[in-house]
Formats: structure tokens, sequence, C-alpha cells
């Protein structure tokens, strides 16, 4: 009795583990490259063992057949890399406003290492990138990402239908409403382009004489970091409060 037990104790941790370590391939932050592997097994193996008592009721009987169980290893590392894509693609808005306020201010050309997309990126992208994750775990929001986690038991239990149809569309809106986000971020620098372009034109046909590139593109990028020294507050309020929304209506189904 006790070994039947204890070896369903730990099928049922097994389950968990393996959504959870599906999410931490993708959640920002945890699937950082500076994050080592070994913590990043220790968190998922904690936030494992805490979370079994909370949802060992929801999942199913350990399968006889090897193929069963082979299908639903499966099954959890797919629910977990798309909770894990979702928490990325919602993060994309940042890095698209970025690139948007780069190209506004002349810095496009200026790329620095982003440790949070492990990609090369343009300066403005790889600074809010920085300062949302910095925020995100500040403020304790990494926990809804690990509570969404969570709540995936009960919006896809486990041994259940894989619906890749719905998940598409999910994340397709995901990044259609992403992109929306990024360009209202980046509003305030789109505004400053037109009319700062638009200044330097007429200052072209009244004054030919005059390098306007050699005085614009100084003034350009002075006027976009004073900018940015303003609005920056408001971006990243705005960021969060999206990051958060998304998060929650994640958990209702929406």
């Amino acid at each position: 009795m006790l070994e039947q037990l204890l070896a369903l104790d730990i099928y049922h941790f097994a389950l968990i583990f393996t959504r959870l370590s599906g999410a931490f391939l993708a959640l920002p932050g945890f699937s950082a490259s500076f994050v080592q592997v070994r913590i990043r097994l220790f968190i998922a193996l904690g936030v494992s063992a805490a979370l079994m008592p909370l949802l060992v009721d929801q999942l199913p009987p350990m399968p006889a057949a090897v193929g069963d169980l082979v299908w639903l290893i499966v099954y959890e590392l797919t629910i977990g890399v798309f909770v894990g894509a979702i928490a990325q693609t919602l993060i994309a808005s940042l890095h698209f406003a970025g690139t948007v306020v780069g190209l506004t201010a002349g810095l496009a050309n200026a790329f620095v290492f982003d440790p949070v997309s492990e990609s090369q990126g343009a300066l403005i992208t790889g600074f809010l990138n920085l300062i949302a994750m910095i925020l995100i775990f500040m403020t304790g929001t990494h926990i809804l990402m690990l509570e969404a986690v969570a709540e995936t038991f009960s919006l896809f239990p486990s041994g259940g239908h894989l619906p890749i149809g719905d998940l598409a569309d999910y994340l397709a809106r995901t990044l259609a409403k992403s992109f929306s986000i990024g360009l209202r971020l980046a509003s305030p620098f789109i505004v400053f382009s037109i009319v700062f372009q638009t200044a330097m034109g007429v200052t072209a046909r009244l004054m030919p004489q005059m390098n306007v590139f050699f005085i614009g593109l100084p003034l350009q990028i002075l006027l976009a970091l004073s900018l940015m020294m303003l609005v920056l507050p408001s971006i990243m309020l705005w960021f969060m409060r999206y990051y958060e929304d998304s998060l929650r209506a994640f958990f209702a189904g929406g």
C-alpha cells in the first residue's frame, strides 16, 4: 500500500513538474540565458511541490499503457510552453515599442545585446526590456505567471484533448493586441518624428546651403532622449497594466 501511494505521488509530482518545466523554457526572466539551469530546476521543483497538494485532485490516474504516458508528457510540455509563449508575446509589445522609438530617435543602428530576448537589438529596446524585467520581479508580477501555469490545470485538464486550433488562435490574437499596444506606447515618438522631420524638411527648403543631416541628427537624438525621460514612467505603467490585465484575463479564459 505504501509503495502504491509513493508511486502515485511521484507520478502526480512528475506531471506538475513536466508542465512547469515547459513553462520555464519560455517564461520571461526564468528562461533567460543568465539564469543557470540548476537554479531553474530548483525553482521548478519547489513550485511543483507547493502546487501538488492543491492540484492532486485534478490529475488523472496513472495510465496503464506506455503510449498513453508518453502522450500525457507531450501534452503537459505543450501546455507549459504555450503559457510561456503567451508571456513572451506580451513582452513583445515593449520590444516593438522600443524598435519604433529607436527608429524615430535616430538610434536604430546602436545595437547592444538584449539579455531578455537573448539577441542583438536596438539600444532603446534592450533598455526598456531590462526595466520591464526589473519591474515584473520587484512588483511580484512574476507570481502571476506562476499562477497562470497553475490555472492551466483547470483550463486544460491533464489527459484531455489538445486544442491546437484554439491555442493558435489565442496566441495570434494576443500577438495582434501586443502589436497595437506597442504602437500606443511608442505614439509620442511617432508624433515627435513626424513633427521633427517636417521641420527639417522645411528648413532644408528654406536654407539649401545648410547641411540639415549634420545638424538635425544630433538634435533629433537629444530631443528624443529628452522626450524619453518625460514619458518613460507612463510607458512602463501602461505596459505593466497591460501585462497584468492580460495574465488575469488568461485566468478567466478570455
